[in-house]
């Protein structure tokens, strides 16, 4: 069960993530102001949008989990999926971009667009993304081999994301930006960057499918129903623990990706273009230099007081952005250092523990089910990640954050304000609640390779 991983799969496995998070960092930090400010969507049916498309995700997110343990092909179990849906997603993604009506068009007409074009997108990456996060699981049966593939896999995330974030917000965001000052039009500038980066992002993820080896043996898939899979995943402590853990350290870091845009171009007054940019991708380069002393870390302590850690230097961090004044350079960058450096670790520990529970659910109950695994993952995920997107689009409407806005408009002071407490009180206190999940798992090194040494002697009988 055990395998080591060259240095060049490792990569291999990490461009996967490069390409979902050139994707998912765009729409993270960009698409909600997208949605609102140069589609002209109202903020509450903004809020509806994301609700409707990220439950549809989740549902289509176990049926794919469940599908992708269920298939044999001569291109693997789970790179099938990545081979064969790695065009149809980086189109799909091209589509949210689009403003394809003029400024009297109803309301009804865009949230129907933006409600179908998510959809489809959600539906395309669930069909790639699933099996690519099961991958791991597949590729290695070794721990410590696990935080390291992981480790690979969260910087490259980090480098999608400053990718999909920063650069995508010199090229398209606000009247500063690249394509703004060639085409005189945001709704042309994001369509372009949009175009670029779906493209991107699908030639990418094709590499990784060409880099990557599937190796640990797995049984045939029980046949259980969606019913019967989840209670038998709910009885296991370290499943309901991990997952919660994973989950708030995820929703954290969604509500930043969330708010961040609207804190940097409305609150701190800065706009779009290069400020964005610069903001934007202080935190995700220090993420990635910070990474290294988090795998080192949690080698020689355990993961969750690593994790603790890393929690509180984040809740400290972002607090402080209740108090910065607007256009205070100095005070920003510090900030994006810190957080940058606790944001590593918030990413890095969550992801490498999750696939340890593939072999507790295998020693509890006789099979390997990281499909289905995975897909009830994200299925939680996603309901969690849009009713708290929801959360802060919804609240930006009710303190009267204006859709459309032209330019040199100063929000409201209530939307303002909005703005900061979210960003500097939401996140910080999900991340320390999430230090209680983390030690209630009680999956450390030890107990973890005392399972696998006992499922790989039962294999062997």
């Amino acid at each position: 069960m055990t395998a080591r991983l060259s240095v060049k799969e490792k990569l291999g496995y990490g461009l996967g993530d490069l390409s979902g998070n050139i994707m998912f960092s765009a729409i993270s930090f960009f698409l909600l102001y997208f949605f609102i400010n140069v589609g002209g969507l109202n903020p509450k049916l903004a809020a509806l949008v994301f609700i409707i498309a990220r439950f549809w995700d989740a549902v289509t997110d176990f049926w794919m989990g469940s599908i992708s343990d269920r298939t044999n092909t001569r291109w693997g179990k789970k790179k099938v999926y990545m081979l064969f849906g790695a065009v149809p997603y980086g189109l799909m993604f091209i589509i949210l971009w689009l403003v394809p009506f003029g400024e009297d068009t109803a309301q009804t007409a865009r949230f129907l667009y933006y409600t179908f074009a998510y959809l489809l997108y959600n539906t395309t990456w669930t069909i790639v993304y699933i099996p690519y996060n099961a991958l791991t699981a597949n590729m290695t049966g070794d721990y410590d081999e696990r935080t390291s593939l992981n480790a690979y896999r969260i910087v490259m995330a980090n480098i999608g994301i400053l990718l999909g974030a920063a650069i995508f917000a010199l090229l398209a965001d606000g009247t500063a930006s690249v394509f703004y000052q060639i085409f005189g039009s945001e709704k042309t500038a994001y369509g372009l960057a949009g175009a670029i980066f779906g493209v991107l992002a699908l030639v990418i993820m094709l590499i990784c499918v060409s880099s990557v080896t599937e190796r640990v043996d797995h049984q045939e898939p029980t046949g259980k129903n969606l019913l019967t899979t989840l209670k038998e995943f709910f009885r296991l402590k370290e499943f309901r623990n991990i997952i919660t853990f994973y989950l708030l350290s995820m929703i954290g870091f969604d509500i930043i990706m969330a708010i961040f845009i609207f804190f940097i171009n409305d609150t701190m007054a800065f706009g779009g273009g290069s400020d964005s940019m610069l903001f934007v991708a202080i935190p995700l380069v220090t993420a990635i230099i910070s990474a290294a002393l988090w795998v080192y870390l949690s080698e020689k302590y355990s993961k969750h007081k690593v994790y603790a850690a890393a929690a509180v230097l984040m809740f400290v961090v972002l607090l402080a952005c209740l108090f910065i004044p607007p256009q205070n350079y100095l005070a920003l960058i510090s900030v994006c250092i810190g957080a940058g450096i606790g944001m590593s670790a918030i990413q890095i520990l969550p992801f490498a523990s999750l696939p340890d529970v593939v072999e507790v659910d295998q020693h509890v109950y006789g099979s390997r089910r990281e499909g289905s695994y995975y897909g009830i993952t994200q299925f939680m995920y996603k309901l969690a990640s849009g009713i708290s997107i929801a959360f802060v689009s919804f609240m930006l409407g009710v303190f009267g954050y204006q859709e459309m806005a032209p330019a040199g408009f100063i929000q409201p002071d209530s939307a303002l304000t909005a703005i900061r407490v979210i960003l500097g009180t939401v996140p910080g206190t999900i991340f320390l609640v999430g230090i209680f999940f983390a030690y209630r798992a009680d999956l450390g090194r030890e107990r973890y390779n005392k399972i696998a040494a006992e499922i790989k002697s039962r294999v062997e009988d």
